[in-house]
């Protein structure tokens, strides 16, 4: 039977390129798409550049940010027949208003899930969260559990609330997010939940078209803004190749055989934060700090009115910890299907090298 996938967030960095892992195994897509008309013909050639199937995919007019997207006309006379559903779509930014945010990342998901509850054919729901929020210290820094939550009877209203007021409306959203498709799996619905870390480029040739989560790290080395390296020694913020996720975001769910999944995607190599500037400052031809800043006095610091000065959204402080994953289960799954990690400080200085190229491109055009 050839897997029919509703994948919402085709346009960015881990929808398209697992788009094309899909279609290149004979999936097809239906992908709802803002000006699908005028986006198309870019999406679908560079689609086919990365070795998928074009003619597999199938992109319709449809906003996530419009209420009950699924019964736009445009996009529900496209969804009979689908076998699974890829939850990729993501607003993401820092400073987001929380009205849009739970929209487009939580209450978007919400509507999915209930369309799919009613789906005779469905076989698994597949939802992109994030790597955070497996880290039982993370969750009870926010005293916020979603697994725990999922399992039980008590009313979020309260907790999310203070939620969005706590950790930002990106992470809030996100996490109202995860908490919803646990919520599903524990009702019964099939869930593989992935939890990417913070994605770089291929690891093959640092191809990448959305730099989220390191680009604070380049702008201020750039700027001569980042005179101290956030955080301990200790402190980190986890990596993993945008054609590792690709991959095992294709593959991985379509074996799946238990009836909920969860996996924690990053590169246990990944250097501490400190090492990890090294080399983005070694790349960018820039001298790298080596001292040290506290987390708590870096948040003052920009809460007390740097954040636009020195481009950095007190929101990001967050992903700089010294919190470690447990990745087993997401190593096994790759192994069995013989998808293999890189290295990933190679990863990153290829990814630099592309980004800085790519750079240069656009100023001499």
């Amino acid at each position: 039977m050839t897997k029919k996938i509703l994948m919402t967030g085709i346009s960015g960095l881990i929808g398209r390129w697992t788009a094309a892992a899909l279609t290149r195994d004979g999936a097809t897509i239906v992908a709802p798409l803002r000006n699908a008309g005028a986006r198309s013909k870019d999406l679908l050639a560079w689609i086919a550049d990365h070795d998928g199937d074009p003619a597999r995919l199938m992109l319709v007019e449809g906003d996530l940010a419009s209420a009950d997207f699924l019964h736009q006309p445009s996009l529900r006379d496209h969804l009979d027949g689908i076998t699974h559903i890829y939850s990729f779509a993501a607003a993401m930014a820092w400073g987001l208003s929380p009205d849009f945010a739970k929209r487009v990342n939580a209450t978007a998901v919400r509507e999915m899930i209930e369309w799919a509850k009613a789906q005779n054919a469905l076989e698994r729901f597949v939802h992109i969260s994030g790597y955070l929020v497996t880290s039982p210290r993370h969750r009870a820094s926010i005293s916020f559990d979603p697994a725990a939550l999922a399992g039980g009877n008590a009313n979020i209203k309260r907790p999310l609330r203070r939620l969005y007021k706590q950790v930002g409306a990106y992470e809030a959203s996100k996490l109202e997010a995860d908490y919803l498709v646990r919520r599903a799996a524990f009702e019964g619905l099939p869930v593989t939940i992935l939890n990417p870390a913070t994605v770089i480029g291929s690891a093959e040739t640092g191809e990448i078209h959305q730099v989220f989560g390191i680009e604070g790290l380049i702008d201020g080395l750039k700027r001569g803004t980042l005179s101290a390296v956030p955080g301990t020694p200790q402190d980190w913020t986890p990596l993993v190749p945008i054609n590792y996720v690709a991959e095992f975001s294709a593959r991985v769910p379509m074996s799946e055989t238990e009836p909920s999944t969860d996996y924690v995607l990053l590169n246990q190599g990944t250097p501490p934060l400190r090492e990890m500037i090294a080399i983005i400052a070694d790349e960018l031809g820039v001298k790298a700090p080596t001292r040290h800043l506290p987390i708590w006095a870096l948040r003052a610091i920009l809460k007390s009115g740097f954040e636009k000065r020195l481009g950095t959204p007190a929101e990001t402080l967050a992903f700089i910890n010294d919190y470690r994953f447990d990745t087993s289960s997401a190593e096994a799954a790759a192994a069995h299907l013989a998808i293999a990690p890189s290295d990933i400080k190679q990863a990153l200085r290829k990814t630099m090298r592309y980004v800085e190229a790519a750079a240069q491109a656009d100023k001499a055009a």
